[in-house]
């Protein structure tokens, strides 16, 4: 019998090449390590175009990551709610600091605290006048200064330009605050960043109510510096604001 050869065109084989290369890239959005192979003739070298992948397939990588991985997916958003709920006090860490009036000394005055384990805080005020600050929060969350359980949140109250985010944006790190304007001016308005000291079990159950967006009205007195002392009256360390508010809360209020 007579042998018979079979000719191709290049242009039947670059097809073939590229439906090949097509149907191995669209299950390949994740986790796929195929080697896509070419089958063109060793004669006729690929194009460049036909490695080439599309797009939009690019854009949809990602996508088809989550999709093929659904407990990434779920780690991606619990992830984020865990941020979310930590910056705006939503959820309270297992480690949080938490006073204790319910085993606490205070003095009539609270000028000295002193917790079962005989550590001692003693707290000197600025004055004896009541202060209030009024305005909107644009922050709020727990402190958890282990060594001043005293301390319980960081609140930014606002007012005028300092309370609109289209004329002045603001943040809070490490018990500091920021602001930032693109005003040729200073903003008017005030900012404030209050270091809660809850006078009561109960002003401390109110703090913790207070939420990002909400209008306050919290008054107190305002401290100058907080010592701490060991229990053999060593001192250990000091508290003291550098232009914030260290405020002993005697009333909380949420406005409507």
């Amino acid at each position: 019998m007579g042998s018979h050869a079979l000719v191709f065109s290049a242009d039947q084989l670059q097809f073939r090449n590229e439906h090949h290369l097509q149907r191995l890239i669209i299950p390949g959005f994740c986790y796929n390590s195929t080697v896509m192979e070419n089958k063109s003739s060793s004669a006729l070298p690929p194009s460049a175009d036909s490695h080439k992948t599309p797009t939009h397939q690019l854009l949809l990588l990602p996508l088809g990551c989550l999709i093929r991985s659904p407990l990434l997916f779920i780690g991606i958003i619990l992830v984020g709610y865990l941020l979310w709920g930590f910056s705006t006090g939503e959820i309270t860490l297992l480690w949080t600091t938490v006073p204790e009036f319910d085993t606490w000394k205070i003095d009539s005055a609270f000028t000295s605290v002193e917790d079962t384990n005989g550590e001692t805080w003693k707290i000197r005020y600025e004055s004896k006048n009541n202060t209030v600050f009024e305005g909107l929060v644009r922050h709020t969350s727990p402190i958890n200064e282990r060594a001043f359980p005293l301390l319980s949140h960081d609140i930014l109250v606002t007012t005028g330009d300092f309370a609109d985010p289209a004329k002045v944006r603001t943040s809070v790190s490490n018990h500091r605050f920021y602001w930032y304007s693109d005003q040729s001016n200073r903003p008017k308005g005030t900012i404030n960043l209050l270091h809660t000291v809850p006078s009561t079990e109960e002003i401390y159950t109110q703090l913790t109510q207070i939420r990002k967006g909400d209008t306050v009205r919290i008054q107190g007195i305002e401290i100058l510096e907080i010592s701490r002392y060991d229990q053999q009256g060593d001192f250990r360390g000091s508290w003291a604001d550098a232009g914030c508010n260290t405020l002993l809360v005697t009333s909380v209020e949420i406005l409507p």
